[in-house]
């Protein structure tokens, strides 16, 4: 049967967007409470965040999905209370709940039922309050909480105490009711304190009120619950003894968010307000906001003022769908183009016309319009940057539930997540990042036993890290394990036939290690649900170089494992180096690039019929462009100048020299992908358009490498 929900036409996707993210920050909540922390803010923020989630699914009448946060909801609300001291016990089944309640918002889209075990969970949940607010014994429950409670005589209603609050309600009640001897008794209503429908509530209870045919008068009055305006609580009075209110009692506290009613001791005829507070009066606010610091200790018409500023600055802020962005985005795109395309034709008048004024207008025209569109191009690219903080908050509870099952103790130590990287980037950046999380859990860090036994805690550490290098994003995962032997790395390969034993035995340690990268190798010693299936590591090398990066890897024995992932800002715009070769323009994208060069013929020498050069003491192929792309090959010679025009690219630690005919120049590029029709093309990673308005190949350096690794390190060798 499909669901129908009470949203608006397109709203679906701004409630999952907030709710995911209340779901979110319950979860991360509780991984953090679950260790025993008792920080209050911590607490206060995943129970509002629950509240919320109950409050947003009422109102679309997703009933089931309330139903189970307004339970979960009533366990976060003992232990900001107090009446809970220890949530670990109930962890596994909030984690749980975590689960189940993003299938259900999932199911706002979907229009179908995804999860059958929401009912069955809040009878959990419930039942699992229960018992522990019933259980005299254990500390924190409502017993014992009530008993501290009249120990410390906190319980001033049951003494009969009135606060002035309650004393310049009744005062305002006595001036507003009607005349009669008829009984009369004074009721509090309590909202509760994170309500975001305060008003709301307060008038449903005041609807409630008024059709018992009971109430006389209220504080605040209801032109002022209309208006917005309410402080404090609701006072009403209604006729009618305390004894015979039942009714009306029952039917007040089936409002939703009233977390009490009380009837009031009568107030003595000859006591009046408080010292210092006027009677008739109540201070009002017109909307309840989180002054912060600076509006604490101000009197009541300096702190509206602070709560108007920043109401006024959350105003400031709106949600905008992604396809917007994105298409904002490449229409920035096309003004790079045109910028480099007017700076170019500008520059031809320059050199035409020589110092003319027309041609000087055009210059400061297109530096001008340059200024601007880079200006344009660094807020869009802004507007599309979010923080790493969504991806890295996956990973306390993957680490949590992987290594409770392997029976490991881990902890996650988290550096830079407010670093900004392309939303674009951001998506794709999360499966590489999973698979080095799980290998490090399943494989790099040790069970306790062993790491006592080596000398260490028993207690081993992941971090994630995230920081901006170069105009690239850095992210590193570490851990404190058993790292990775070279050794077994080479003994492996060969016994799978990755490597020939003489390969292996010639290979450094530091491309050994490279060796966990290739498809289908894997040192486990059995498949897990974990890993183990030697597709993890050569996915992550793959996803990253799709997206113009690399990874790098250390490692010491015994001590642990490094990777660092080196990727770009964003995918849209790229610096490029543009060369000619063969008649046509390419374009290499400035993350492979290392060097270029100008070589005489004679500096290059050949080694089993391969062209090398030997730079820096470091000896590396040489292969001119053209033939790397797979076009029909052609000799090696001389550029435009005479000279042998070399780029020298690198990928995965290997290097070579890409003999060109031309250096064109370096511009921003924005990269197009190839459509279907263009078929297969080894070593291009798309197209772009130039300043002329001619297309040029982009070229894949980490694909042009992988076509030359079978041969290349013959000839290195050999050298």
């Amino acid at each position: 049967m499909p669901l129908e929900f009470d949203l608006q036409p397109g709203d679906d996707r701004l409630y999952t967007d907030e709710a995911l993210e209340q779901i979110e920050r319950i979860e991360g909540g509780l991984l953090v409470l679950e260790r025993g922390s008792a920080d209050s803010t911590l607490v206060n923020e995943v129970f509002r965040a629950a509240h919320t989630l109950k409050g947003s699914a009422a109102t679309i009448r997703h009933t089931r999905m309330a139903a189970l946060t307004h339970a979960m909801e009533d366990i976060f609300g003992a232990l900001r209370d107090g009446r809970l001291t220890d949530l670990s016990r109930f962890a596994d089944l909030l984690l749980s709940t975590v689960d189940v309640l993003r299938a259900l918002v999932e199911e706002v889209t979907a229009g179908e039922i995804l999860t059958t075990a929401s009912e069955p969970l809040t009878l959990e949940l419930r039942a699992a309050y229960e018992r522990a607010m019933t259980n005299a014994d254990a500390p924190g429950s409502l017993a014992s909480m009530a008993a501290v409670a009249a120990d410390t005589g906190t319980a001033s209603l049951a003494s009969g105490g009135l606060s002035s609050a309650d004393r310049v309600a009744i005062e305002r009640l006595r001036l507003e009711a009607p005349a009669g001897a008829e009984p009369t008794s004074v009721l509090r209503c309590q909202i509760e304190p994170t309500s975001a429908w305060r008003g709301v509530r307060l008038f449903q209870v005041l609807v409630e009120a008024d059709a018992s045919g009971r109430l006389l008068a209220c504080v605040p009055s209801r032109e002022e619950i209309e208006a917005g305006l309410q402080d404090g609580d609701l006072h009403l009075l209604v006729r009618g003894e305390a004894d015979s209110l039942d009714v009306l009692l029952t039917g007040l506290r089936g409002v939703e968010e009233v977390s009490g009613i009380e009837v009031l001791p009568p107030l003595d005829g000859g006591s009046g307000p408080a010292a210092g507070d006027e009677a008739g009066h109540v201070g009002i606010e017109r909307r309840e906001v989180d002054l912060g610091p600076e509006g604490r200790g101000l009197p009541p018409d300096d702190r509206r003022g602070v709560a108007g500023e920043r109401l006024k600055t959350a105003q400031q802020t709106i949600r905008i769908d992604v396809a917007r962005l994105d298409e904002l985005m490449n229409l920035v795109g096309e003004l790079v183009v045109q910028k480099t395309r007017l700076q170019r034709h500008a520059h031809e008048l320059m050199m035409r016309l020589g110092d003319d004024l027309l041609a000087r207008d055009a210059e400061e025209g297109s530096q001008q319009f340059a200024r601007i569109a880079s200006q344009l191009q660094d807020q869009v690219t802004g507007l599309r940057m979010l923080p790493i903080e969504s991806v890295f908050n996956r990973f306390p509870r993957v680490i949590r539930d992987i290594s409770s099952r392997l029976g490991k103790e881990i902890a996650l130590q988290i550096e830079g997540k407010d670093t900004e990287l392309d939303r674009s980037v951001l998506e794709e950046v999360g499966d590489p990042l999973g698979h080095l999380v799980r290998n490090a859990l399943d494989h790099g860090i040790e069970p306790p036993e062993e790491r006592v036994a080596a000398g260490k805690p028993r207690e081993g550490t992941i971090r994630l890290i995230a920081r901006h290098a170069d105009g690239q994003i850095v992210i590193i995962v570490e851990d404190d394990g058993r790292g990775m032997d070279p050794r077994q790395l080479r003994e492996s390969a060969v016994a799978k036939g990755v490597l020939s034993a003489e390969a292996a035995a010639s290979m450094s340690d530091a491309d050994a290690l490279l060796l966990i990268f290739a498809p289908g190798f894997s040192t486990a010693a059995r498949v897990t649900d974990v890993s183990g299936r030697g597709v993890g590591m050569d996915v992550v090398r793959t996803n990253i170089e799709r997206l113009g990066g690399r990874v790098e890897v250390a490692s010491t024995l015994g001590r642990g494992s490094r990777f660092e992932l080196s990727l770009p800002l964003t995918l849209a715009i790229v610096g490029a180096l543009l060369v000619r070769s063969g008649g046509r323009v390419c374009a290499l994208p400035l993350t492979g690039v290392v060097e270029t060069l100008r070589i005489e013929r004679e500096a290059i020498s050949t080694i089993r019929g391969h062209h090398v050069i030997t730079l820096r003491g470091r000896i590396v192929p040489v292969e001119v462009l053209d033939n790397a792309l797979g076009d029909p090959r052609r000799p090696l010679g001389p550029g435009v100048n005479g000279a042998i025009n070399l780029v020298v690219v690198r990928s995965r630690q290997q290097e070579l020299a890409l003999a060109v005919d031309e250096f064109v120049g370096q511009q921003e590029i924005v990269l197009k992908a190839m459509g279907r029709f263009a078929g297969a093309l080894h070593g291009v990673a798309g197209a772009t358009i130039m300043a002329d308005g001619r297309v040029a190949l982009v070229a894949d350096i980490a694909a042009i490498l992988d076509r030359g690794a079978v041969r290349l390190p013959d000839a290195v060798g050999a050298a």
